[in-house]
This record gives structure tokens, sequence and C-alpha cells, in this order.
């Protein structure tokens, strides 16, 4: 019996001790996320035990867990997917985490720089992470986001290199002014202005950031996203959050690429009819004189020989991009630095864009509580053009005088002349504009940023930031002597030189405290100061002393002229919001601003707006009560929000004053005069927009579906309108006053589908990004039924953009033949329609609905990625086309000499029955003046980009001792289905220059978007 004992107990002891070494057992590994780079901070732990570590600053790890082949281990860190790995029998893990883009407590940047968790907002915020942003291989980081984020219009304004993208939020709320957002760079707003476009294409400033330094893009929708940051983002904000140094890592990445690009087409050219115009020496005898621009000549002979000059005058263009960043970090400080270059030619010979990007951004951490950071970005871009639109020496303009018959490289006399294509010619030849009229651009830009930030007393934060935002710009635009436009013969230069400074210092007191387990209070006030800076010297001359020399200085002084012009502007805003979170499930959110501003008339210089907003995860509430409503099968999560904001805008700046200038009527005096143009009102007030929103986010099936919905409503009161025209007894031209209401009214959805399960080696995820919107001129102040911008007039002034009453912000007016009380068209004795200036109710230049559909399939080391863009309802007015009638260079004229009667009625309301000819007089008197003639449906469906990734192996990059590297092609607008009938309906030709109504889905003589292919590389190590 005791021999028993003693041989249980050794038994005991055995197991025990067994036990002992197994608890002993030790396993380590390393952490690395999707791009090879080791993660730090990973949470590793024993499953339902208390047992675990995290990884270090090299993303490995070493501890003892139980000897049991059941155990389970559990990776899990902020923003990656939660991974279980059950031991078995190993000892070491190699783990690579996957991103997490399902969590259900992610978190947004918003207003300030400021991180929340997206579920805590009442208003809509969607994010675009740096992959997302790249697809397609955009430069320009507004056009990186079409089709990515639902209700936002994007519209490029062609494919000259450098040209401009219009971006709007939800529609437009001013009539006159600025409908574009706000541009936030790490906390600090930035510019992004666009030049003048009517002369040559000109870039946004926004496109100066470079999109490899962006790690996400949040976009702020509507006044309440936005009420923090005042005036500036009455119309949204895009806050872009750049890279920056991580902890433990250390990193260079490299990319680089090719890229070819040729325009999407050319229009379609008769090649029947030469050069010449139809003369009529009497009545129904048609001679033709070929000593002509146009081309209503003879029909050609069999075997003339024919060019198409417009789809010859475009060419293959390459661009090389190339950027390379270094990223280190330890835990006491960060950093980040890159350099970019793009180098693009354009589709037109000689014209290109460069941009040159250094970037630098540092923090360090002095202690738990204090933080110090300081970031600066250095761009200089230099962008070569031709003119383009309307402008005298227009390269379209150009290519339309010269008609098939004649070839316009033969363009040279003997003495190296410009040789004329007919008598008094009075166009330069594009080629030799090319050679001899350059347009240049060139700007330095510095934005720069230092911050600070406190914790104090366990609850308080105090940060503070002071940017700026400067550059200097030099912009010359040629006509080279020996020029044959009028008045120009000898040269003419006009050159502008502008320094812009934006300076901005924020100061944010900020207080998180758990009042106990349910209820959380946050609060902060703050603020901010403002001051821009705009130094602009223009100088123009007329007659270069000696040839060939393109300098200001090469002008008599006598024939130079020279003006200046000094803006300024303070803001001053200070604000609060107190947010209040119940159970991390209810929320409620107010914020209040007032701000001052020097724009406006000093007694009404001060104005306040407020906004509340909530929400409620309902699914969290349910939980709470102790009844779960969540299932695998079904709902997952579900969140109500809903907003009201209030937002101010203030006036344009110089919008008080009126302008006097000299008085040039050589019989007058020449003291300074009032010139009824520039007329200022000195009892401004500010305008403001009520906002309302409702919106649901929900996910279904382990948030595999989900759909974030909003519907919002606004009213934008009292708008400041400026350069409008009233009667001549005003005892003015224009007149710069308050009046005007604008309503925006839409929904807006984000479907997100993971196709199969993530169990599958194949991955398929679909995002929809769906966009409706309304934008509706309720009221205009006094008799007026339309407001316009002349700058948007396109060719012979047939047409231009226009907020219509009762009708869309972004209409239309332009000529149309009178109609009588009936509404029949009325002719005159000749058999022809009177025309009349009139306004097109029924136009919206902005689609009904927009629909974005992004596909990303991945297996194994591949990646297959594309984007549709379906865009519907919108009208275009094709004003090429009005042209090319114009001058018999149309395929439509090729009826010409036909017979038609109009229908109508004459003056005394009988049929019409008088026969026309469809003659140049026809077309160019006419039916190439009749804007109804020219305004088509510019519904399109476009398969934005198609990108096909592959991944190195990992054996292959231990090998090489590179993290990862990757290669991609791209293809980009390689088809769009659509009914309109010019080259491309996407179309801005004056782009984001033009303010209000602007010049959106007008299309006049601009050089036509392109469709590309690239070849890419990526690599880090």
């Amino acid at each position: 019996m005791e021999k028993r004992l003693r041989k249980l107990l050794l038994i005991v002891v055995c197991l025990f001790s067994l036990q002992m070494w197994a608890q002993e057992r030790e396993v380590s590994g390393e952490v690395i996320d999707e791009d090879r780079i080791p993660l730090p901070g990973v949470s590793v732990f024993v499953k339902n035990t208390n047992t675990g570590t995290v990884t270090d600053f090299d993303g490995k790890f070493t501890f003892s867990i139980p000897d049991d082949s059941g155990t389970t281990l559990v990776f899990s860190s902020l923003g990656f997917t939660t991974q279980e790995i059950i031991i078995g029998d190993r000892k070491t893990f190699n783990i690579t985490m996957k991103t997490d883009t399902e969590g259900l407590d992610e978190v947004v940047v918003t207003a300030l720089g400021i991180k929340r968790e997206k579920k805590a907002l009442g208003y809509a915020v969607q994010a675009v992470n740096s992959d997302k942003l790249m697809e397609g291989n955009k430069t320009n980081l507004v056009s990186g986001l079409q089709g990515k984020v639902s209700g936002v219009t994007i519209a490029n304004s062609g494919g000259a290199p450098g040209s401009s993208a219009v971006i709007m939020i939800r529609g437009g709320s001013s009539i006159t002014g600025n409908n574009q957002p706000l541009f936030v760079v790490d906390g600090i707003p930035i510019d992004n202005s666009t030049s003048s476009s009517l002369e040559v294409a000109s870039t946004n400033r926004a496109s100066d950031i470079n999109p490899e330094d962006i790690e996400s893009i949040s976009v702020l929708k509507g006044p309440a996203a936005a009420a923090l940051y005042g005036i500036q983002a009455a119309e949204g904000a895009v806050i872009i959050t750049t890279k920056k140094g991580k902890a433990g890592v250390s990193t260079i990445s490299y990319s680089g690429s090719l890229s070819l690009d040729e325009v999407l087409g050319t229009p379609s050219i008769q090649n029947k009819f030469g050069q010449g115009k139809q003369l009529e020496p009497e009545p129904g005898v048609i001679t033709y004189d070929p000593d002509s621009q146009f081309s209503w000549g003879e029909q050609l002979s069999s075997g003339t020989q024919t060019f198409d000059h417009f789809k010859d005058f475009y060419t293959t263009a390459v661009t090389q991009n190339h950027n390379l960043s270094y990223s280190a970090g330890s835990e006491k400080s960060q950093i980040y630095a890159s350099v970019g270059d793009i180098s693009q030619e354009g589709v037109v010979d000689g014209t290109s864009y460069d941009k040159t990007s250094f970037k630098i951004n540092s923090t360090s951490k002095f202690s738990d509580a204090l933080t110090v950071g300081a970031s600066a970005n250095y761009i200089v871009t230099e962008t070569n053009s031709t003119k383009q639109g309307n402008a005298a020496g227009s390269s379209y303009s150009s290519l339309l005088s010269y008609p098939v018959n004649v070839d316009i490289h033969d363009y040279l006399n003997e003495d190296g002349s410009q040789k004329m294509i007919y008598q008094d010619q009075m166009f330069d030849n594009p080629y030799w504009s090319l050679a001899n009229s350059p347009n240049t651009d060139k700007v330095h830009r510095l934005i720069g940023i230092a911050s600070a930030s406190y914790d104090f007393l366990d609850y308080f934060n105090i940060s503070y930031k002071l940017g700026t935002d400067y550059y200097t710009q030099f912009a010359k635009r040629i006509t080279g002597d020996g020029s044959l436009i009028e008045n120009r013969q000898d040269g003419y230069i006009s050159q502008f030189e502008r320094e812009h400074r934006k300076t901005t210092s924020n100061f944010l007191l900020s207080f998180d405290k758990d009042i106990n387990e349910d209820f959380n209070v946050s609060a902060l006030v703050g603020n901010t100061v403002e001051d821009l800076r705009i130094h602009t010297v223009y100088n123009y001359g007329r007659g270069f002393q000696a040839p060939g020399i393109y300098s200001i200085g090469n002008v008599l002084q006598v024939n130079q002229s020279i003006s200046e012009l000094l803006t300024r502007k303070r803001t001053v805003g200070v604000f609060g919001e107190l947010k209040l979170s119940w159970k991390n499930a209810l929320f409620l959110n107010a914020t209040g601003r007032n701000d001052w501003s020097s724009t406006l008339p000093e007694n009404k210089r001060s104005f306040f707006y407020p906004s509340i907003g909530g929400s409620a995860i309902i699914t969290d509430l349910f939980k709470n009560a102790g009844n779960d409503i969540t299932s695998s099968k079904g709902l997952t999560y579900l969140k109500f929000r809903t907003t009201w904001a209030k937002v101010g805008k203030d006036a344009p700046i110089g919008a008080l004053e009126s302008s006097l200038g000299t008085n040039i009527n050589g019989l007058a005096s020449s003291a300074y005069t009032y010139n009824g143009v520039d007329v200022g009102n000195p009892n401004l007030e500010p305008e403001f927009t009520d906002s309302y929103e409702f919106g649901i986010d929900s996910r279904f099936f382990e948030s595999r579906v989900g759909l974030d919905f909003s519907v919002y409503y606004s009213e934008s009161d009292n708008q400041i309108l400026r350069d409008i025209r009233v009667p001549p007894s005003a005892g003015t031209f224009y007149a710069t006053l308050n009046g005007g209401s604008i309503i925006n009214k839409g929904i807006e959805a984000l479907l997100t589908v993971k196709v199969l399960p993530k169990s599958s080696s194949l991955q398929w995820n679909m995002d929809y990004n769906f966009g409706l919107n309304r934008s509706e001129v309720q009221d205009l102040p006094g008799q007026l039924n339309e407001v316009y911008l002349s700058d948007s007039w396109t060719f012979n002034n047939t047409a231009a953009g226009a907020a219509i009453l009762d009708g869309s912000l972004f209409g239309l007016r332009g000529y149309r033949p009178k109609r009588n009380d009936n509404g029949d068209i009325v002719v005159n004795s000749s058999g022809l329609p009177s025309l009349e200036a009139a306004i097109f109710d029924d136009v919206n230049r902005l689609p009904d609905w927009t629909l974005g559909i992004t596909n990303s399939l991945s297996y194994q080391n591949f990646n297959l990625s594309f984007l549709f863009d379906i865009v519907q309802g919108n009208e275009v007015y094709n004003a090429t086309e009005s042209a090319l009638a114009y001058y018999g260079l149309s395929s439509n004229t090729l009826d010409r000499g036909e017979t038609i009667v109009i229908d109508g009625v004459d003056a005394e309301g009988n049929p019409n029955t008088i026969q026309i000819a469809k003659d140049q007089e026809y077309y160019q008197n006419y039916y190439s003046e009749n804007a109804e003639n020219f305004i088509e449906d510019g519904s399109f469906m476009r398969l934005r980009y198609i990108t096909l990734t592959y991944n190195l192996p990992s054996t292959l990059m231990e090998k090489l001792s590179i993290k990862s590297a990757q290669l991609y092609a791209t293809g980009r607008n390689l088809f769009t289905i659509t009914d309109y009938s010019g080259v491309d309906p996407e179309v801005n030709t004056y782009g984001a220059g033009i303010a209000g109504a602007g010049s959106v889905g007008i299309d006049n003589l601009g050089t036509p978007n392109t469709k590309g292919f690239d070849l890419g590389l990526k690599f880090k190590f």
C-alpha cells in the first residue's frame, strides 16, 4: 500500500513537473504588414488568458506559453484585422497583418485635423486612403478623387498639361462666388485658386501637392462637417493628412512610372469642299472666291490631297513620374522625407508640365506630455502652354482657319517670314505660334507648418499650429514678332508676377473626460487668425526692338504699361465645440463660431453661426438594453445621424469700394474718373447657408455589405453678387449687391460589398458611390431673371454659363430664334428667323446623378482594380461644333446647297413657305449662331482606369533584401459610351478659374482630354 502511494505521488509530481515545464515553453516570431514592414506594438496573447506580450520596434516578440497543441495565439492591433493562430507544435511565427477595412470603430480626420470616431459624427464624412487615391495613377490629387466619393462632382478642363480640375461637393451655393471646397493640409488651410484660363489652360494650386505624400483624405460634406473652419469651408472641406514616420520602422520607398497619352479623339471633319467663300453676285447665282480662311469653296476634284489638321496637330505624349521617400522613427521622434518629380509632355508639341516636390515632416516627443512637430513642403512647377478658346493666337482657332486642301505645315516663306494662305490674313499658323509665341508659367511654393501639443491635468490638451502658404508665380504670354495678328505684327508681351502669402494661426484647448462608466464629455475652444496678402504686378508691351528676344526690357518704355495690385484680407475667428456621449452609443455635438472679416463693412463684419447634431448607434443601444439585434446572417451595425448647421460667407476682397481709372479719351480730361465697371457696395452683408442632413450607416452579414446613406437640404440666402449688369438708369454698368437664394437638395449613398468570404483565396470588393443633387436658383434681386459671367462666353458670343431664376445654378443663356406668344418661331422676309438673347431655363450643366463603381479583385500576388464612372442628365454646350459649322469644316455642312423651309410663321402669323438654301450665309448667320443647335445630352459612362498589379514573391524579396516590390500596368479613359457628338462630354474649357456658374459643360475650342497607358514599379527596403 505504501509503495502504491509512493508511485502515485511520483506520478503526480511528474505530471505537475511536466505541466510546469509546459508553462515555460517559449515561442517567438515577427509581425509585419502587407508591405513587409515590421509592426511594433502588436498585442500577442494566449486566447482566454492574460498571458501575452507586445511586439518591439522591429515587430518581434518572445514569451512563454502552455505546451498545449490546442492553444491559440491572438494577434491584434488598431487598424488591422485580428488573427487567431492555433499553435500546434510550432515555436516560431511569421505573421502578416492585413489592414482592417471593415472596422466599426473607424477613425477619420475632421475639422482642424482632429481625429474622431466616425460613429460619433452627426454628418457625412468619407475617407479615401492613399492606395485608393493612387489607383488610376492621377498626378492631380483632385482628379484622383473622381468617382470615389459620393456626392462629389469633379470635372477636368481638358488634356493640356497641368490643366485644372473643378471639384464641387453637393452642388454649389454661390452665384458669382467660389463653389469649391476648402483644402486643408495637416490642419492648415492652403490655397486652391486657379488663374484665368481664358488664354491658356491653368492649373489649380491643390495639384501642387504630391499624391505620393498623402496618407489619407477626408471629404467633409456640407456646412455642418466644416462648421469649425468658418467662412472658407461653406462649400465643405477636403482634409489632407500627409505621411509621417513610424516608431521602430525605417523604410526607403521608390515608385516610378512611364506613361503614354494621346487625345481621346478629334472632331469629324468634312474633306469634300475646300478653301473659299461663297459669293452671290445676283440672286440664285453662287460663285466662289478662293482667297479666304473658310472652307466654303468649291467641291474638290478627285485626287486632290487633303489634310486632317486636327488629327495631325496632336501627338503622343510621354510622362515620367519618380518618387523617393525615407521614413524612420523611434519612440521619441519620427521623420518622413521625400522628393518627387514629374515631367509631363503635352499632346501638343512644345507644351509640358514639370513639377518637383520636396517634403519633410518631423515629430519629436520631449516628454510624455509635450510633442513638437514641424513640416515643410517646397514645390516648383513649370508649365509651357498653347493658347486656347477665344484667345488671340488660339491653336484651335487657327486650325479652324486652315481648309482641308491647304498644307498647314507649309507656313514659312524663303525669307523666314510667315506665309499667308489668303490676302490680309490676320491669324497665325499654329505651328508658327508654337515656335514663336511661347506661354510659360513658373511657381515656387512653400507650405510650412510648426505645431506643439501639451497634455496636462490628465484631461486637458493645449495645441498650437502656425502655418504659412507662400508662393511666387511668374507667367508670361508672348506673341512673337512676325505675327499676322492685327496690331501685334511687331510682337506683344503680357506678364504678371504674383507673390501670395497666407499665414494661419490656430490655438486649441480641449478637454476629454469619462464622467462615469456611461458618460463622456469632451469640449474644445479655439481661436484662429488668418492673414492673406497678394501682391501682383502686371506688365504689357507692344513691339520688340530686337527680334526674338521676348522680354519686357526689349520694348520701348513708351510702348509699355504697368499696373500693380495689392490685396489684403484678415479673418479672426473664435469657436467652440461640445460633445456628449452615453455608453459610446449615443452622441450629441454642438458647435458655435464667430468670425470677423475685413472684407465686410465695419458694422457688419462680425457674424455668428452654430451647428447641432447627433448620432445613435442603434445596434449598441439594443445590446446595452440586453437585446442584441445583430446576427452573422443579418444586421451587423446600424447608426442614425442628423445635423443642422448654419454657416456664413463674407465678401470678395475689394467688393466694398468702387474703382477709379484714367480717362483715355483724348478729347477729355486725363484725371482719375469713376469708370462705372468695377463698382463696389459699402453696405454689403454676409450671406448665410442653412443646412439640414439625415443619414444612416449600416452593415450586414458580418460587415460584408455596408450602406452609408444621406439626405440633405440647404438654402443659401442673401447672396453677394459681384459685377451684376444693371439698367443704365442706375448710373453704372455693373453693381455689387446682396440678394438671391440658392437651394441644394439631394441624396448620397456609398454601398460596399465584400463579394467573397475572407476564407476565399480570391477576394472581390466592390464600392458604389452614388450622388444626386439639384442646385436651383429660387430668387434674384430686382427684375433679374439670370446672372451670367462674361468670362464664359463661347465662340462668336453665342452662349455663356448662367444662373437662371427658377432654374439651375449651372444653366445657360444664349441666342435663339424669336417666338410669338403662341410659341411659334417667327421668320423674317428672307425666310430666316431673327435671333434674340434668351435664357434656357431647362438646361442644367451639372449631372442629375453620378455613380462610381470601383472593383478590386485579388488572388495570391495579383490584384486587379477598375473604376466605371457614370454621369447622367447633364447638358453640354458644343461651341466647338458651332465654330466648325461656321468655318465650313463640320461634317454636318455636307448638305450645303440643299433647300429647306424653316418651320415657323411670318410676322402676321401665317405659316412660313419661303425656301432657303443651306449655304454659307445660312450656316454662319443663323445655324452656328443659334445656341439651340448645340445643346446636347452629355451623359456618359467611362472606364476611368483599369490597373493590374503583381506583388513579387516574398522569397525573392528576402534574397534581394527588399521588403516589398510590385509591378503594375494601368489603362486610363480606355473607352466612353455617350451620345454626345463632340470629342468628349466631360468638358470644362475654362477650368476652375471661373467662379459661380462657371464653365462646366461648355466645350469651347480647348485641348481634348486624353487616354493613356502606364507602366510602373514600386518597392520598399
